[in-house]
């Protein structure tokens, strides 16, 4: 089976834009015939009609209209990359956007951005970190050009890029009862005050799904937005919290006990993923590879309770 090709999607675009074959033609430096012909092969390749023509006018039929924006779409993406690809082959210069989720700064970007700085040095990589809900946001309005996300609910693209797996574990005063044992269930945190991030969190409601799903009635007494609020009240004595291990105190802070949790098992992964109606740039896929490569090396320590994904 033949697929239609760019020459097919650019021949349609330009007759539905110019509502003409012959300015069509002209405008991209070939017979009416030969557009005529394009036309007639992508029709018929994808069984539909698409343009209503008479010798007056041209119009699109419904099929056509609704196939127009894909059209414009992809060959607006592959625009955009080809251009991006040939200013970086020609001056080696070029710029990424990458937004990402507050944990993983610290976590995974550092050796990545050293590694991108040392094989693409002119490539300036702008990194935001932000909310799930604010990055889906600059990922669906084009603001940033790949994106670092979890796989939540909220999250409906899924992951382009596994990265790594995070699972939740509970954090405690270092004095706390709840300090001495191995792990911690649900069942024990119901018996605590807790303090969690806001209901609304990506971290929030994938906790709560697990716990509504054992019919656990928990007590929480304090919700915040920031996580390091979280831990300041947690270290404050005024209770305990559960959060993914990205966001856990390292175990050199004496301050805090980090235990896991079990009954139930909560845990998040976290992946690079590009805006679905562009095609990713140069900059933008050299940048997901590289990140990629930097997470999986041995030389990259990750905190307990996160897991390396390796893609065959």
């Amino acid at each position: 089976m033949i697929n239609p090709n760019l020459k097919h999607l650019r021949v349609f675009v330009e007759i539905a834009r110019r509502g003409s074959f012959r300015n069509a033609a002209a405008a991209l430096h070939m017979s009416e015939p030969a557009a005529s012909q394009a036309i007639a092969q992508l029709e018929s390749m994808l069984a539909v009609k698409l343009l209503d023509r008479t010798t007056r006018t041209v119009r699109l039929t419904e099929p056509g209209a609704a196939f127009l924006v894909d059209a414009e779409r992809l060959l607006d993406g592959m625009d955009h990359s080809i251009a991006t690809l040939r200013e970086f082959a020609t001056t080696g210069r070029g710029r990424v956007t990458l937004a990402c989720l507050s944990s993983t700064v610290y976590r995974l970007l550092p050796p990545a951005l050293a590694e991108m700085k040392r094989r693409y040095p002119e490539i300036n990589v702008v990194f935001r970190d932000d909310s799930m809900r604010g990055i889906l946001h600059s990922l669906d309005s084009g603001e940033c050009d790949v994106a670092i996300v979890s796989d939540d609910a909220s999250n409906k693209r899924g992951l382009t890029i596994p990265l790594v797996t995070d699972s939740f574990q509970v954090v405690c005063q270092a004095l706390h009862p709840l300090a001495r044992q191995r792990q911690v269930s649900g069942a024990d945190l119901a018996e605590q005050e807790l303090v969690l991030l806001r209901r609304g969190s990506g971290i929030r409601d994938a906790f709560d799904r697990a716990i509504e799903r054992l019919a656990i009635k928990l007590n929480v007494i304090h919700e915040t937005t920031q996580f390091h609020t979280v831990l300041g009240l947690v270290e404050s004595g005024l209770g305990v919290t559960v959060l993914p291990s990205m966001l856990c105190p390292a175990p050199t802070n004496s301050a805090f006990a980090v235990r896991p949790l079990v009954r139930p098992l909560v845990s998040r992964k976290l992946g690079l993923v590009f805006p679905a109606d562009k095609e990713p740039s140069f900059a933008a896929r050299a940048l997901a590879e590289v990140v990629h490569q930097s997470v999986i090396a041995s030389s990259l320590q990750t905190p307990p309770g996160v897991t390396k994904i390796l893609r065959a």
